[in-house]
């Protein structure tokens, strides 16, 4: 079997869709706090295959969580812990402090769920990176919990 460009991430990001909405049916304990509607759920794969798809647009996104210089979500543990970027997605914070920051939180180094809305890289097309998420919540899998929340505007809110 023969495979395009994004092939394999595509036959790769169907499947991991299809086992990320059964996952996140049983992991949704903290849907109750919500304030905003979501518009997809989705995983890494799936954004870094169209994120034309998904640009502007609420989203929930699973992944592996890493701050460190550039904070990123991989795909897998595996491509964070080898930081293979090819597999991530930029995540934007804009936090005013440090100790503030999702980096600095206990969503660091874990699988997380994060909600917020993805955006056209600043130039996209120049780097790997065609989009970002500008997140507003992350909770961790393994007990539900919210490790990390948005305590001011995103400047896409202050935007409006």
């Amino acid at each position: 079997m023969t495979f395009g460009k994004l092939g394999k991430r595509s036959a790769l990001a169907t499947f991991s869709s299809s086992l990320l909405l059964i996952m996140s049916a049983a992991l949704m304990p903290y849907a109750a706090y919500a304030q905003k509607s979501y518009q997809a759920l989705t995983n890494v794969i799936s954004l870094l295959d169209s994120p034309e798809q998904y640009f502007d647009k609420a989203i929930l996104v699973d992944g592996y969580f890493v701050g460190f210089h550039h904070d990123a979500l991989y795909f897998s543990k595996d491509h964070a812990e080898l930081r293979i970027s090819s597999y991530a997605i930029n995540v934007l914070d804009d936090s005013d402090t440090e100790e503030g920051s999702l980096s600095f939180s206990p969503c660091n180094g874990e699988w997380v769920q994060l909600s917020g809305t993805f955006i056209k890289a600043q130039q996209p097309g120049i780097s790997y990176a065609q989009g970002r998420l500008v997140i507003d919540s992350a909770m961790l899998h393994k007990n539900g919990d919210i490790c990390w929340q948005r305590t001011t505007p995103s400047f896409l809110e202050r935007q409006k």
